[in-house]
């Protein structure tokens, strides 16, 4: 898929009409909820095939349309929460207009093409509950490295998946009970402080980039941060998504499809860190932070009723992979069968 640019090969910025073809040609393979919008009037210039369905199901054209038109509750935020650079997305909870049915509630991930206030264009993913049409479904693109954890209200790490292990070249209990903080770049921790500060105050969720230490000696590795609160305040969930070495320094700033592939996959882990961190013990079950993102996921869908064939098919896996997974994740917690597992879950 070809990755266009925000900017013509001369430097200047794209109008409205070339970046809705853009636009357009990306989120054409997009294989989940997408939308640009222009702000701060939230009028759609782009949609993936699986926005344009679940926005308005009766399957009229929504490009050229105001998102209020498809919603009964109020715009999102415009790029006034991205001033100064601080945050570069933030999550909203929205209503989709449904006139034959209840409305359905989405939640929204706003981001914008860049770390600069003065932009005029944010690119939104949906994400609704699993279990509605339209939810974010898994693809190669899920196989991307991410990092699930909690922190309390302290900020001390409570949980974190055993991905981290990899990407701080520290054992997962030498991450526990440090400060969130300690874990970033001296220059980004006030940066990570602002955007603790807005999630607290909105409730929603918020996304930043920021560095974050690679072991003792290594260098800094980039990273986008996503922070969603819990309570009390300060508490959190966090996702850590890697940024590729070649995307660093904000060249990946001028990249629609790379924004959009790793803000969807962020939406999706961060409903993964809603529904299993957030929700089970680690002083119950002690293993839960040596499991991978993957694991996660597959814990997840296990606690909400699926088998393996099901999974293997969400997550676009082969049974056997996914099989060899749940033997990972029993080792892990210390039982023996997927019944064994569900009821330490359910305990």
């Amino acid at each position: 898929m070809s990755r266009p640019e925000l900017a013509d090969q001369g430097g200047q910025a794209l109008s409205v009409g070339d970046l809705s073809r853009l636009a357009a040609d990306v989120l054409g393979d997009i294989p989940f909820p997408a939308l640009v919008l222009e702000i701060p009037s939230e009028r759609i210039v782009a949609s993936s095939p699986a926005a344009a369905q679940l926005v308005d199901p009766s399957g009229g054209m929504i490009v050229g349309h105001l998102l209020e038109e498809f919603t009964t509750d109020h715009p999102a935020p415009g790029s006034d929460l991205f001033a100064g650079g601080r945050l570069n997305g933030v999550e909203t909870l929205r209503a989709l207009r449904r006139p034959h049915g209840e409305d359905l509630q989405v939640r929204m991930w706003i981001r914008s093409f860049d770390d600069q206030p003065a932009s005029e264009f944010v690119v939104v993913v949906l994400a609704v509950p699993a279990s509605s049409t339209g939810a974010l479904e898994p693809a190669d693109w899920r196989q991307a490295p991410a990092i699930v954890g909690t922190a309390d209200a302290s900020l001390l790490v409570e949980r974190i998946s055993g991905d981290a292990e990899e990407l701080f070249n520290l054992p997962v209990a030498d991450i526990l009970g440090r400060s969130l903080l300690t874990l970033v770049a001296p220059e980004a921790v006030s940066r990570c402080l602002s955007a603790l500060a807005e999630a607290s105050a909105s409730h929603n969720g918020v996304t930043l980039h920021l560095d974050i230490h690679n072991g003792n000696t290594g260098p800094p590795l980039a990273c986008e941060m996503l922070i969603l609160p819990l309570e009390p305040s300060p508490s959190c969930s966090f996702v850590l998504l890697p940024i590729a070495p070649g995307l660093q320094d904000g060249q990946e700033s001028d990249d629609l499809s790379v924004i959009l592939l790793r803000l969807g996959r962020a939406a999706a882990v961060a409903e993964v860190a809603r529904d299993v961190l957030d929700g089970l013990s680690t002083s119950k079950i002690p293993g839960l932070s040596q499991l991978t993102i993957r694991e996660l996921e597959i814990v997840n869908r296990l606690r909400r009723g699926d088998r393996v064939p099901s999974i293997a098919r969400a997550l676009f896996l082969s049974q056997s992979t996914v099989r060899n997974h749940l033997s990972s994740v029993f080792a892990k917690l210390g039982v023996s069968s997927q019944q064994g597992l569900v009821d330490v879950l359910r305990a």
